[in-house]
């Protein structure tokens, strides 16, 4: 969400909370400053767990591990929605949100992975990154993927636009291929 001032106030993770059962949470943040405002700093350190990785839970971790991809071409453009007309690519073969753990993004920072700035190459900073060999994505549909550290940087961007028309693969181990011929194989669930 933006704020008065133009630039981005609140992150979609301060906008769920009431979804996550944090009610509590979400009814204290106050919406009519920014996210490092006077009143919200108080909430600094009640990060929901459910932002962090299970190893990262602990007292004082203000840390979201779990993020956006934000561009023009991806699910998140930004100050602009996207509608289910605007999605051409399978929902199963769209990424909705990566796991990254180097990044230092506040969890009530409206601030992302930026597609137009991040390394397309698995497990390296700046990119999708996790404790665990093959980071989790969630997909558009709701599923849980895993992406294997050798996954190709063109098709790592093809899984995250929403309308590149490119056709994916996906084997029973969780590895993804663009497929050069245009031809679409079914996907199959690892």
């Amino acid at each position: 969400m933006v704020g008065p001032d133009g630039r981005p106030w609140h992150s979609w993770r301060v906008l769920i909370l009431p979804f996550i059962e944090e009610h509590k949470l979400y009814e204290a943040y106050s919406f009519s400053e920014p996210w490092d405002g006077p009143n919200n700093r108080k909430l600094a350190d009640r990060m929901p767990r459910i932002f962090a990785f299970s190893g990262a839970r602990q007292p004082g971790n203000t840390t979201a591990n779990y993020l956006a991809v934000v561009g023009a071409e991806t699910v998140w453009p930004g100050a602009t929605t996207v509608t289910t007309t605007d999605i051409t690519d399978a929902s199963s073969q769209t990424i909705l949100l990566v796991e990254s753990q180097d990044t230092n993004i506040h969890w009530m920072e409206p601030r992302d992975l930026s597609f137009a700035d991040m390394d397309f190459h698995i497990n390296n900073p700046g990119s999708i990154t996790s404790p665990y060999s093959d980071p989790a994505v969630v997909m558009l549909d709701g599923s849980v993927q895993r992406l294997l550290p050798g996954l190709q940087p063109d098709t790592l961007r093809a899984l995250l636009t929403i309308r590149g028309g490119e056709s994916l693969d996906s084997n029973t181990s969780g590895g993804w291929t663009l497929l050069p011929d245009g031809r679409q194989r079914p996907l199959r669930q690892p």
